[in-house]
């Protein structure tokens, strides 16, 4: 199994309103994701709690470092990706097999 986990920093002089409104659109986008992408083991978006830090993340599981290129190379993920790009100001990515 293979766990990507991407973390990012978002709309750098927002509110903490319009991050939650930005996150709420990200999780509605990767549900949608997750009934599309069969490759998607799990997946989980959250928002941090601790201020100051990174924003928002995605903890998704995949079966195999291929099936994670499948998604990466999605067209439906290069969407959200491209969202995602739009608002973020910082990025982190941290990838594993267990």
């Amino acid at each position: 199994m293979v766990k990507h986990i991407v973390l990012w920093k978002i709309l750098k002089d927002g509110s903490k309103e319009a991050r939650m409104e930005k996150f709420r659109m990200f999780r509605e986008k990767t549900e949608y994701l997750k009934t599309i992408i069969p490759e998607i083991v799990e997946a989980t978006v959250a928002y941090n709690i601790n201020e100051n830090e990174f924003d928002i993340c995605i903890d998704s599981v995949f079966r195999s470092t291929e099936d994670l290129q499948t998604y990466i190379l999605h067209p439906e993920h290069l969407k959200v990706r491209s969202f995602l790009d739009s608002i973020q100001y910082e990025k982190t990515v941290f990838d594993y097999v267990y």
